[in-house]
């Protein structure tokens, strides 16, 4: 058993030339702090030239950093707005697949929540249901790492753009460069790349400018769109081949788009579709990352709150 007191991850967001710290994963004293949100008590830690001072929980814990193995859980076609849980009754955007999520991620007590597209069905959402989301993926204290998918595009009209402040306040973190960004994390174990997509096209192309593998140990690429199979396929939007999957040389690739787990690893890279959480018969299932001296990949079950989500 691994005890989370002893675990704090930092995060650095690379755009391009621009380096700066984002936020910083605490122990669970820290997150039973009724006077602060987890976001708001970890920026009194963080200048943006990445220094770090004082002790987080106010009970004289300083800040450290312990190495170890990392878990990831790997989740994407969460489609809030859409997908409604089948037991008990629901507020009207139904939030049953992100509880499924946040208690998986806590239960299997991971190191990160990667969700690969989609996380949202549409842009006409209320922006209270996009506040909840965001507040229920985020509340375990656990960091949570997305990139924009085919229904949720980052265009000037989406609601990545329009809720901006509330992606900040609840500490989310939004790779969401048209053209790829970077996340550094784990103290500096493990690096997170992903390319936000504006336009679900056949022209644009998920791992499209994916940097050559960093220094860090691990290395996670992600990206939305459908894995070309053959020549037929050669026509569909936002394409993937297993050439462009290898060539990442990554140590994962976290996929978003289909709905059914699938296993799209090739050559030394592991890639995997996790499956929907939550919709169509055969859904209901995540990803679990296990990074150590190896990647291990398991598929675990996502289940919504029994008494719904109302």
């Amino acid at each position: 058993m691994r005890v989370r007191s002893d675990h704090y991850s930092s995060f650095i967001i690379e755009t391009h030339s621009d380096e700066r710290h984002l936020g910083l994963s605490v122990g669970p004293r820290c997150r039973k702090d009724p006077a602060m949100t987890w976001c708001n008590k970890i920026r009194q830690f963080f200048s943006l030239d990445g220094s770090v001072s004082g002790n987080l929980s106010g009970h004289g814990d300083e800040v450290r950093t312990v190495k170890r193995m990392v878990r990831m859980l790997h989740t994407s076609d969460v489609h809030i707005g859409h997908i409604r849980g089948s037991a008990g009754d629901h507020a009207e955007v139904c939030q049953c697949p992100v509880y499924g999520i946040a208690d998986a991620a806590t239960q299997h007590d991971v190191d990160v929540l990667m969700v690969a597209g989609d996380l949202f069905d549409h842009a006409r959402l209320p922006d209270s249901a996009v506040r909840s989301t965001l507040e229920i993926l985020t509340a375990p204290g656990i960091p949570v790492v997305v990139i924009p998918g085919n229904h949720d595009v980052h265009d000037d009209k989406s609601l990545w753009q329009r809720c901006r402040r509330d992606v900040q306040e609840t500490g989310i973190q939004l790779l969401e460069d048209l053209e790829g960004s970077s996340l550094v994390m784990e103290s500096s174990q493990m690096t997170i790349w992903g390319r936000a997509m504006n336009d679900h096209e056949p022209g644009y192309r998920p791992l499209l400018n994916a940097p050559p593998r960093p220094s860090t140990k691990w290395y996670v690429v992600a990206a939305h769109g459908h894995l070309n199979l053959s020549s037929e396929d050669a026509h569909r939007s936002s394409p993937i081949t297993y050439e462009e999957i290898s060539s990442t040389n990554a140590d994962y690739v976290a996929l978003g788009h289909w709905h059914v787990p699938t296993d799209a690893s090739h050559g030394t890279v592991t890639a995997w579709y996790p499956g929907a959480p939550m919709g169509s018969p055969g859904n209901g299932t995540a990803a679990l990352i296990t990074f150590s001296e190896e990647v291990q990949v398991e598929h675990v079950p996502i289940a919504g709150p029994a008494n719904g989500c109302a």
